[in-house]
């Protein structure tokens, strides 16, 4: 081969290589942001959770990878490495969080997240002496909008989940006087909680002399045991009464303490109520702030009373369908679209 010819193809090698190089730096899978140095002899970490594209349920969101491993021959102590995470909008390149350096592949974002909206995410290892490659960035979706959004109705739930079954389409289903699914959400003393539940009729609770509840909040450190619950100072609890013709309720909510006065026990009967019909469905609003609770069903309103300027705040605020820690969760009871939001 002549000497023009081997001119020509390194030529044309430099030229593609530049190219590439070029279309690498303009990649948005690439984001500009941290420092983008990779000095470290290890692979980069594998994203997991949230998976590509997927929307999460619960925020704040929190970042899962499997760990970097060591390249064949480096120096490297895998003991010494450290994750560093970075959410950044759809774009890839505006960053807006940066975790501090992590000890596992693990991390909880501090940032709001603007709601139903794509974001980005990455992480690489790193320790004192530089950073590995940045992980293959992966989308996700923030929730629609709330604390909690859980539809239940695709087979799963970001709750707990204690016995019962999903019903596909439907919702999760309780099973017996001890199911329920449990949701621990942070301090929130100005808030809304919404849920349906189907199947049910009038005295559901006859067969086992009990008044079966809709829904029961409070400390979770108080829901292992009946007493606990019973007598616990931030206990709340929703039920259908079993005597009478069936349709009435009756509601407990406690601001800070189970005596009279303010705070205090804050009981309310109705009887009549709902014509409960296991054909229908039935949308529940609980509403709290400072001054007081309302609860509507479809739309009208059936409880309010005021907290005498005495917040809802329990310590480890815990939501629970049914109520597991007394035995009383309705059987055959169909729940979905379990919506936790903040009323500011």
């Amino acid at each position: 081969m002549s000497s023009r010819k081997l001119i020509l193809l390194a030529l044309c090698s430099l030229t593609a290589i530049s190219l590439a190089c070029a279309e690498s730096l303009k990649n948005p899978a690439s984001p500009s942001t941290g420092d983008a140095t990779v000095s470290l002899a290890v692979t980069a970490p594998v994203p997991q959770s949230p998976s590509n594209g997927q929307r999460i349920d619960v925020a704040p969101a929190t970042f899962s990878a499997d760990p970097a491993t060591l390249v064949l021959g480096s120096t490297v102590s895998a003991a010494t490495l450290q994750y560093r995470f970075q959410v950044l909008k759809e774009d890839g390149t505006t960053l807006v969080e940066e975790s501090s350096l992590r000890s596992g592949p693990t991390w909880t974002m501090a940032a709001k997240l603007d709601d139903d909206t794509k974001y980005t995410w990455r992480v690489r290892a790193e320790n004192a002496a530089g950073g590995g490659p940045w992980s293959t960035v992966f989308a996700f979706v923030s929730p629609i909008g709330g604390i909690v959004v859980d539809p239940l109705t695709d087979g799963k739930t970001v709750g707990q989940q204690r016995g019962g079954q999903f019903i596909p389409g439907r919702g999760w289903q309780s099973l017996s006087l001890t199911d329920s699914i449990d949701y621990d959400i942070p301090p929130c003393t100005d808030c809304t909680l919404e849920f349906d539940i189907t199947n049910i009729g009038k005295k559901e609770g006859e067969p086992y002399l009990r008044d079966l509840k809709f829904i029961s909040m409070g400390d979770a450190g108080s829901f292992d045991d009946f007493f606990s619950f019973r007598d616990h100072d931030w206990k709340m609890h929703l039920e259908q009464r079993a005597d009478g013709d069936g349709t009435g309720m009756k509601i407990v909510w406690r601001n800070g303490s189970d005596g009279d006065g303010e705070p205090g026990d804050h009981v309310n009967k109705v009887d009549p109520a709902v014509d409960w019909r296991s054909s229908e469905t039935f949308h529940f609003r609980l509403a709290w702030d400072h001054s007081g609770f309302v609860v509507e069903i479809n739309g009208e309103e059936w409880f309010s009373d005021g907290f005498g300027g005495n917040v809802y705040a329990p310590p480890r605020h815990r939501i629970s369908l049914g109520c597991r820690s007394r035995s009383d969760s309705f059987i055959g009871i169909i729940y979905s679209n379990v919506r936790v939001k903040r009323n500011e």
